[in-house]
């Protein structure tokens, strides 16, 4: 049985919690989610925690390993609809640039055409600064910054992943789409040859 799954998870102030069937409906200051979690789980509201446990007469192994994934995907929208989350990327490159029409993102990363990249309607831009910067591998890169929040750290993710997708960053100097956190294991270019033969 999880580990994970035993914690019960604190309810920070101005979050409800609303469990009906098979269905949880999370409420706070940065909006409303809604999972659905599986039958043999039990899910309650006590005081200012929620606690999770599989049914007395399930023993499959199925329940034990969803045990720990519903309870991270249960904490995880009650922290986004609390404080939400947030994901920094840097545009690295020679020209590029990008730009913002509601929810919809025209990039460009060195293509041969502009990458128009509508987002989800749960994840907003914070922040859009053509002259930003943020340290990747250790080194602070300048270039786009882009600043995108949400409450669904699902769907966050996912945007991030498929902006990132057009132009993942190469390894030498780090060109593309960054993402704050993740290393780029930077290599070093070939050595020019000294002398004539």
């Amino acid at each position: 049985m999880s580990k994970i799954g035993k914690r019960p998870i604190e309810l920070p102030k101005g979050v409800t919690v609303t469990v009906k069937n098979d269905m949880v409906e999370i409420k706070g200051p940065k909006g409303t989610l809604s999972h659905a979690f599986p039958s043999y789980l039990t899910l309650e509201v006590k005081g200012d925690e929620v606690q999770m446990a599989i049914k007395a007469d399930v023993q499959s192994e199925e329940a034990g390993r969803m045990f720990g994934t519903t309870r991270a995907h249960v904490a995880n929208s009650i922290k986004g609809v609390s404080t939400g989350f947030t994901t920094k990327l840097l545009l690295l490159g020679t020209g590029y640039k990008a730009e913002q029409k509601g929810q919809v993102l025209n990039l460009s990363l060195g293509l041969s055409h502009q990458v128009v990249y509508t987002l989800p309607p749960s994840v907003k831009v914070k922040e859009l600064n053509q002259k930003g910067s943020m340290p990747i591998s250790g080194k602070n890169e300048q270039g786009v910054l882009l600043e995108l929040e949400s409450a669904d750290r699902n769907a966050l993710g996912q945007a991030v992943a498929n902006i990132q997708s057009h132009r993942p960053p190469e390894p030498y100097k780090g060109k593309g789409v960054n993402v704050e956190g993740q290393t780029v294991i930077r290599k070093a270019g070939k050595a020019g040859k000294s002398g004539k033969k």
